[in-house]
């Protein structure tokens, strides 16, 4: 037999405390010896909806590329979390802190990341400081209604449907009730078609009425461009969130900082959390910080 290279590789549920709940996210260590061709035959092998690789950096502690089965995106949110738990597991950052300061560089730009932890359970939670946010493009929510099966009477008016950037374009769509956000139905042709020459990577939608009492928004991710159809729980998307409830005052901010807790996952059977850091008010926000725990689902030897 021809002897094959090996990677470490590991699938970890992000934002999430129990196995099997999250978002599942595939991390492969030591990838700086991987071409783009061969990271892109990996993504698609393991068809998780983010694999993150794992790099050096010249510039920051570690650099990360995130590829979905089809196409490569500059940074999204649980994957990260993910990448950093296995870097705990194979001790390759020291966490004798109760927070650790990281430097991470991705495609969107050098993000700070804090590993914060907690003593009592010993989980580590990974908090990472995105980019200032930006308010892009809004849209006709008309043709968004009718994609995702709803009417105009399920739209939070008269808010807009507004592009969020934090580092990833998600375009954020309000819904007045829990009820409109469990009865979507989505026409996947119609999204796709709309999503082309568009500015954003997803369709968040949102509404205030939550399952949990402890949350303040509740989430349903879709991005059938990057072949992920529901994203179970995105940390990227939950950070855009963050900003908009307080760019148009579905969250009054508080001083120095508003906590905000996105729930989601709960149509797709695998339910979590992300925590929500704004600093600032809807003229200026100043800062966004997302965070969230993860949990090692299994370690195995990627073969290529």
């Amino acid at each position: 037999m021809v002897p094959r290279s090996e990677l470490d590789i590991f699938h970890v549920d992000a934002f999430t405390d129990t196995p099997f709940g999250g978002n599942p996210a595939s991390v492969v260590l030591g990838a700086d010896r991987l071409d783009d061709e061969m990271l892109s035959k990996i993504a698609r092998e393991m068809n998780t909806r983010e694999t993150v690789f794992v790099m050096e950096s010249d510039k920051a502690n570690f650099y990360f590329r995130y590829l979905t089965p089809k196409s490569e995106i500059d940074f999204s949110g649980h994957p990260t979390i993910a990448a950093f738990h296995a870097l705990i597991r194979e001790g390759l950052i020291e966490t004798a802190k109760d927070v650790t300061m990281v430097s991470l560089e991705t495609r969107a730009g050098i993000l700070d990341v804090e590993i914060v932890k907690n003593e009592s359970t010993g989980r580590h939670e990974i908090q990472i400081t995105h980019r200032k946010p930006v308010f892009l493009r809004t849209y006709d929510p008309k043709e968004y209604l009718k994609a995702l099966g709803l009417t105009l009477a399920d739209y939070h008016s008269p808010s807009p449907i507004q592009t969020v950037s934090t580092g990833t374009p998600h375009l954020i769509m309000p819904l007045s009730t829990m009820r409109a956000l469990d009865r979507i139905k989505p026409d996947w042709d119609k999204l796709k078609a709309l999503q082309k020459d568009s500015d954003y990577v997803t369709v968040s939608v949102f509404t205030r009425e939550t399952r949990a009492p402890t949350s303040d928004a509740q989430v349903r991710t879709f991005a059938p461009a990057l072949g992920v159809y529901e994203d179970p729980v995105s940390g990227s998307a939950a950070g855009s969130i963050g900003c908009y409830l307080i760019r148009y005052g579905f969250i009054e901010p508080t001083r120095p900082v508003t906590s905000i807790v996105v729930e989601q996952g709960y149509h797709v059977g695998r339910p979590g959390r992300v925590f929500v850091e704004v600093h600032g008010d809807k003229e200026d926000i100043e800062q966004v910080k997302v965070s969230g725990t993860g949990v090692i689902v299994f370690k195995g030897k990627l073969s290529y």
